[in-house]
């Protein structure tokens, strides 16, 4: 329900890693604040302190204001979740929208650029949208130069708009874009934040809106970017493939993006550069979860192969015929991804039968935030199982 999401925005704030390890964990919003309720080691003493002192009544209340003048929650748990920022490191658990939500359905491209345009960009932006299918939706921001310009010009030519905005919905930013967020409103438009209304923009909240800007599409064009170009920020935390149009690469305008260009961006040569990459972005994440899947079927079957090999399969069978052969095999360090995971395991497995989290710390001497990321990095990777806060070695 909506009001546990508010209940985590409240008790450890917008953005904190420690929210999204949680949803990984528990699946819901709910299921951790009854997992951080029976157990309140889940989290360490400075935010345990913070959480303790928000109540559900104070998040039910914060909820029916914010949904009161039309703004719609779309959390963790909604269809309407981005699936491609639901793969990021530490996505949003919570996106407060305006407007219409049904563009998050649309595919998705980030348009981005410096804010001190030359007139080469400024001519370029116009030509790219005119041209880009209607089934596309353009993600950026409202700041100026580049990132007003596509949005202008997306209105120009009836393509859906989606700004992520670095502070609360009832904020504006920057100064003097109220009118233009009303009038891209009024056209169909989107506005997302993952800041509780009332949340004044610092230098953070723009950080934390680039991982959404770069993580949320499947194509990102940087239009002009220099050396410390904070439009940098965004390519950084993107997982799409990077685009660049064509420039004067002796320019120190666009010095950023040829730095991006050096690390694998390419150029933008025309729509089908767009459509190709989105189809590759999406061939790569199918993939991706076929992947994840036959790694899961293979644990529950204990097979170490594919299904699609007959050979492997073959093999795969033959070993599981004689189990006896595998029994017993103590674990190797090169079987985890650090010495922590190794010697957390090696932990778990020695005490015999389950072990609480409380045992677990006191045992460790590790803190509860680090522990957490190794202890759900394990349970993924099918070395743990947890049943309520008890662990054991499988």
């Amino acid at each position: 329900m909506e009001k546990y999401y508010i209940w985590l925005l409240l008790a450890l704030g917008e953005g904190r890693p420690e929210i999204s390890q949680l949803l990984k964990r528990f699946g819901t919003a709910q299921k951790a604040y009854e997992a951080f309720e029976s157990n309140t080691a889940l989290l360490g003493a400075e935010l345990t302190a913070k959480a303790q002192e928000i109540g559900l009544d104070k998040a039910e209340k914060l909820l029916s204001s914010i949904t009161a003048d039309g703004t719609e929650l779309i959390t963790w748990e909604s269809e309407e979740y981005p699936e491609h920022l639901r793969r990021t490191e530490n996505p949003p658990c919570v996106l407060f929208a305006k407007g219409d939500s049904s563009l998050l359905s649309k595919k998705l491209v980030t348009i981005v650029g410096a804010r001190a345009m030359t007139d080469y960009t400024a001519s370029v932006i116009p030509d790219i949208i005119e041209r880009i299918d209607k089934d596309y939706a353009i993600v950026g921001t409202l700041s100026e130069g580049c990132d007003q310009l596509a949005c202008l010009n997306a209105l120009k030519y009836g393509i859906a708009f989606i700004e992520i905005m670095p502070c609360g919905l009832s904020r504006t930013y920057p100064a003097g874009s109220r009118s233009m967020r009303r009038f891209l409103l009024e056209n169909g438009g989107l506005l997302i934040s993952e800041f509780l209304p009332k949340t004044n923009s610092s230098q953070g909240s723009f950080l934390r809106r680039s991982r959404i800007i770069g993580g949320i599409s499947y194509v990102t064009l940087v239009m002009q970017a220099g050396a410390k170009s904070g439009t940098l920020n965004t390519a950084e935390y993107s997982s799409a493939p990077l685009f660049v149009p064509p420039h004067d690469i002796f320019r120190k305008d666009y010095s950023g993006a040829v730095n991006a260009v050096r690390k694998g961006a390419k150029l933008y040569l025309g729509p089908a550069s767009i459509d190709k990459a989105y189809e590759h972005a999406l061939e790569a994440e199918k993939e991706s979860d076929d992947t994840e899947e036959q790694k899961r079927a293979n644990y529950r079957t204990g097979s170490a192969k594919g299904k699609n090999s007959t050979a492997d399969t073959k093999t795969s069978v033959k070993e599981n015929a004689s189990p006896e052969k595998n029994a017993g095999k103590a674990p190797e360090r090169s079987d985890f991804d650090s010495d922590e995971q190794f010697s957390l395991y090696m932990f778990i497995a020695g005490s015999g039968s389950t072990v609480s989290l409380e045992e677990i710390l006191a045992g460790t001497g590790r803190s509860p935030e680090s522990l957490a990321e190794d202890l759900l990095d394990l349970e993924i990777a099918g070395k743990i199982s947890c049943a309520g806060s008890r662990y054991s070695a499988v």
